[in-house]
């Protein structure tokens, strides 16, 4: 698993100053349906769940960090210039770094080589591949097992509504992690269907994992 200093994660901002989301799937209209999101399942309910999303970033504080940890937008068909324009808008003075998720690993990236250079290009400051571990907090898009007696947390998105408990590393696709306990308070889902379409903030975050 990667390491990460402490300088990479916070870059200079303070746990207050960081907001920590996932899985926003902009331009999706079965996410509407798959997750049971407050809009009617249509192209018009599409086009108010992203502009209700893209507000929820214009109320964050400028010159704030955001880690968006994945899944990002899912439209093959979506002009690239519109993506764009919804990601400049997310940063406006802010700094915004992406960790992939599986449905950003399925956009067209040509004429780029890798994923990290083309979400680069869409305007994220720095996007990552794989989880990785700062100090004793993991950040993924999907979440990675740890052990019951383990000091780790993992901060993860990819569940949407679903918190993970014992049996999620259990299940028929999960069939390669060793069949053990997990303790469900060391995952912090940040969805925005977990939270109400919030964005959290690190100390928030920081105060559950020190209150668990």
């Amino acid at each position: 698993m990667k390491q990460i200093t402490k300088e990479d994660f916070l870059q200079g901002y303070s746990p207050d100053n960081i907001f920590v989301t996932s899985d926003l799937h902009l331009y999706h209209t079965n996410i509407i349906k798959y997750c049971n999101r407050q809009f009617d399942y249509s192209p018009e309910g599409c086009s108010q769940m992203n502009e209700f999303i893209l507000k929820k970033f214009d109320s964050l504080p400028e010159d704030c960090l955001i880690w968006n940890l994945g899944d990002v937008y899912l439209n093959l068909r979506l002009e690239e210039s519109r993506i764009m324009n919804d990601i400049m808008r997310m940063k406006k003075n802010r700094k915004m770094n992406l960790i992939l998720g599986n449905h950003d690993l399925r956009a067209k990236k040509k004429p780029f080589s890798n994923y990290i250079e083309y979400f680069e290009h869409l305007g994220f400051d720095k996007v990552y591949k794989g989880p990785f571990q700062f100090e004793n907090i993991v950040l993924s898009h999907e979440p990675v097992f740890i052990d019951s007696i383990s000091s780790l947390v993992n901060i993860h998105g990819h569940t949407h509504d679903t918190m993970v408990t014992e049996d999620y590393f259990t299940g028929e696709y999960n069939t390669s992690y060793p069949k053990q306990k997990v303790d469900p308070a060391k995952y912090i889902n940040v969805c925005m269907d977990a939270n109400n379409c919030r964005i959290m903030s690190l100390k928030e975050i920081l105060s559950k994992i020190e209150n668990s």
